[in-house]
């Protein structure tokens, strides 16, 4: 009998329902849930318990509600199902993510694309082609967010607990780049340095092909010493390019640019702001891309909507003239720059999508359009995808690249009682070991 690992218990939300009495009881799992965490039964209620496998038999501490369930805490296992690997991560089991590192290969494939299955089914699309899973390796994310605390000892950077802001001191990770994890040593002894002492904060660091591009988001007071000692800092450890933001999302002040952190996005050189959001692995990136430049065939007037610094935006340039929206400015400035450098045939616009959408009159314009929006969906610019096509013209295909199986399932409903046809679905997995799964839907009219 193997004892799971130590972790930090989940907090009991507040609800309607008193919170159950703490018991051990012991169970029999049957399923693992969209959570990644196993699903049993008692007293016909759905227990979920971290870190278990279908057919698992364990002894479990109920100690809150979940929903319409109860959370449980693992606290031994019995008998072990027929999926369950060793875990491969020193951190499984406190680190917050990978939390599927027990499951199986073929176990955990199946189980990743069954998300997307699952939800578009309780959506009534279960009838739509689901494609084979696509999977990027570990060891290829190019990003990463680490969270860090300073105390008397130094500084600890990693990732957060399970269930918990406390910080995992990371020394190695199976997702990363390796270069990224090569940086934490120095990134410690900086942050030790510069930063007082009870603080914490974030630490976005990308891989560009110019180097390492390093974004510190923390409270601190920088003095001309400071910033000598970050200076020196970004020399030793060859970034390309470091910045220093307040928390809140305020100006990212420059402290070095040693060189352009530029990505290549077909063969285009974008430099995009500190922070901001690039697909997490360039293999899945590629995928995608694949995949929409595929959908959109042949057509030559195109909208990508959500666009972001343009990694869509790009290679769709190739086929036709494209029409970038996004909704924050520095992203699209950087896209528009390099647009103008290369001669490409893009035009911006600032927009919030959620809040002014483009309306059947403005879509009138475009042939296909891509829709790549963040977790929450585009349930307002679907609304307006979905309303009857103007007699004018409007787009005959769409796509939707989705980093959220429940909202794009919901995004889909909207679409085909519009009179939208679901092609097919591709699942991608950039997220290994975890429960966030990317997907590529193709839709025609």
């Amino acid at each position: 009998m193997r004892k799971p690992p130590r972790r930090n218990g989940g907090q009991i939300r507040k609800g309607r329902t008193a919170p159950p009495a703490p018991r051990i009881v012991e169970l029999e799992i049957n399923s693992v849930g969209a959570r990644g965490d196993g699903q049993g039964h008692l007293d016909g209620e759905q227990v979920f318990v971290p870190f278990t496998v279908a057919g698992d038999r364990v002894l479990a501490r109920i100690e809150s509600r979940r929903g319409d369930g109860l959370a449980a805490s693992l606290i031994e296992i019995q008998e072990e199902g027929p999926g369950r690997v060793t875990p491969p991560c020193p951190h499984y089991g406190r680190c917050g993510g990978c939390n599927l590192q027990h499951l199986n290969d073929e176990a955990y494939a199946a189980w990743k694309r069954d998300l997307l299955v699952t939800q578009l089914a309780r959506h009534g699309l279960g009838e739509i082609p689901v494609q084979p899973l696509v999977r990027v390796p570990p060891s290829s994310r190019r990003r990463a967010t680490f969270a860090f605390a300073r105390s008397k000892g130094g500084a600890m950077i990693g990732f957060n607990a399970r269930a918990s802001h406390s910080v995992i001191d990371l020394e190695r990770c199976l997702l990363l780049e390796p270069a990224l994890v090569a940086l934490l040593p120095a990134l410690r002894a900086m942050l030790a340095a510069v930063v007082p002492g009870g603080t914490g904060g974030d630490v976005v660091v990308t891989l560009t092909e110019g180097g390492l591009d390093v974004l510190v988001e923390a409270e601190a007071r920088l003095d001309l010493f400071d910033r000598e000692k970050l200076a020196a800092f970004a020399e030793t450890a060859d970034l390309a390019r470091l910045t220093w933001r307040r928390p809140g999302g305020g100006f990212a002040e420059p402290i070095v640019r040693r060189r352009a952190a530029e990505v290549s996005f077909a063969g285009v050189m974008v430099e995009p702001p500190p922070g901001a959001f690039l697909q997490p692995t360039r293999g899945g990136e590629l995928a995608i891309v694949e995949r929409v430049l595929a959908a959109v065939g042949e057509a030559t007037i195109l909208a990508d909507l959500y666009a972001g610094c343009g990694s869509f935006t790009v290679p769709l340039s190739r086929r036709g003239a494209v029409h970038a929206v996004e909704g924050e400015q520095g992203p699209l400035a950087t896209l528009d720059a390099a647009a103008r450098r290369e001669g490409l045939a893009v035009t911006t616009e600032v927009r919030d999508l959620a809040r002014r959408p483009l309306a059947v009159h403005e879509l009138v314009a475009y042939r296909a359009v891509v829709v790549d929006p963040p977790r929450a969906g585009a349930a307002s610019q679907v609304a307006e995808l979905a309303k009857p096509a103007s007699p004018k013209g409007g787009p005959h295909t769409l796509v939707m690249v989705s980093c959220n199986p429940a909202t794009l399932a919901r995004d889909l409903r909207t679409l085909l009682e519009g009179g939208w046809r679901p092609e097919d679905i591709s699942p991608i997995d950039q997220f290994p070991w975890s429960d966030h799964l990317e997907a590529v839907a193709v839709l025609r009219r």
